[in-house]
């Protein structure tokens, strides 16, 4: 019986559901993307584990990179690119409704139609997406709060910049994508990735599973595949890309190049999941001549014992 659940893949499946992928608001039709882009010129890195002198976790991090604009009016433009992992610690999501403050405009990722308000404090609905249900069972298991339960949406410097439900299944279905293709490709990526130092197994997870510090385990666990997931997008791609990345993105960057317009933004924020951000980073030099001067990183799960 154990054999069928196939614990690697599920972990792997679970992972890809809340790094890469928008959050679902109540049945959204999930997120579209578009064709890929060129090959990664670096290793740049968006979700990391921060670890003491004996290399313990102490916690998950995700990364707000700092783009600045090289080319004429946007030289005095600063892009932050606020890297979003969907379930984490409550105090987490509070220091980046903090962090948005800061910004003249937020860019937010979100599969829902034009004109949607989220209230907040908003409780997710019941879904029966695969990405929904999958972030779900995460927080469930890990102890850790969802983002649309937590992020304030309603503050007036937030606009949406991201795909309604019909756009894109219209994209999904023009390009012959579903989501069963990518569960199967994730497999692919995950019986490559069996036996990789660090790789977790069938009984080290059904011994965190067990423990009496299940939660923290887990959580350890499974931000440790993150460390081995450096190729996620790719697995979520075809070769022209994929709707849920990049054709995503391509709709975010549309926004940001109507909000460049107004000459009163100087510090835009771009709030995405983190898994977007290899693609973006590299469109927003190609596309807008930006350039990365810094990161900074936010604890998103606490992992200490």
């Amino acid at each position: 019986m154990y054999k069928s659940l196939d614990c690697n893949r599920s972990l792997f499946l679970l992972l890809t559901a809340f790094v890469v992928v928008a959050n679902p608001l109540l049945r959204a039709d999930e997120p579209t993307a578009r064709p890929k882009s060129a090959a990664k010129t670096q290793n740049r890195s968006y979700v990391r584990i921060d670890r003491d002198d004996e290399k313990n976790p102490l916690a998950l991090q995700t990364a707000i990179v700092e783009m600045q604009g090289t080319k004429g009016a946007q030289r005095k433009v600063r892009v932050d690119l606020i890297g979003a992992i969907h379930v984490g610690d409550k105090r987490y999501y509070s220091q980046l409704n903090e962090q948005f403050k800061a910004y003249d405009v937020v860019l937010y990722e979100l599969v829902a139609p034009e004109g949607t308000v989220i209230e907040k404090g908003h409780k997710q609905g019941v879904s029966l997406d695969v990405i929904s249900g999958s972030q779900t069972g995460l927080q469930k298991v890990l102890g850790l709060t969802h983002q649309l339960e937590q992020i304030d949406y309603t503050v007036d410097n937030f606009v949406h910049a991201d795909m309604s439900p019909k756009e894109f299944s219209q994209h999904m279905k023009d390009r012959d994508e579903s989501f069963m293709k990518m569960y199967f490709r994730s497999i692919g990526q995950g019986l490559a990735m069996q036996g990789t130092p660090g790789q977790t197994n069938d009984l080290s997870l059904l011994l965190a599973l067990f423990s009496r510090d299940r939660e923290r385990k887990m959580k350890a666990m499974m931000a440790q595949q993150f460390e081995q997931m450096d190729g996620l997008p790719d697995v979520m791609s075809g070769p022209d890309g994929s709707t849920i990345i990049h054709l995503r993105n391509d709709k975010a960057l549309d926004v940001l190049e109507q909000q460049l317009k107004n000459s009163s933004n100087k510090k835009i924020g771009i709030f995405y999941g983190a898994g977007h951000f290899d693609d973006m980073e590299e469109k927003m030099g190609e596309r807008f001549k930006f350039k990365r001067t810094g990161e900074r990183w936010l604890d998103a799960w606490d992992l200490r014992e």
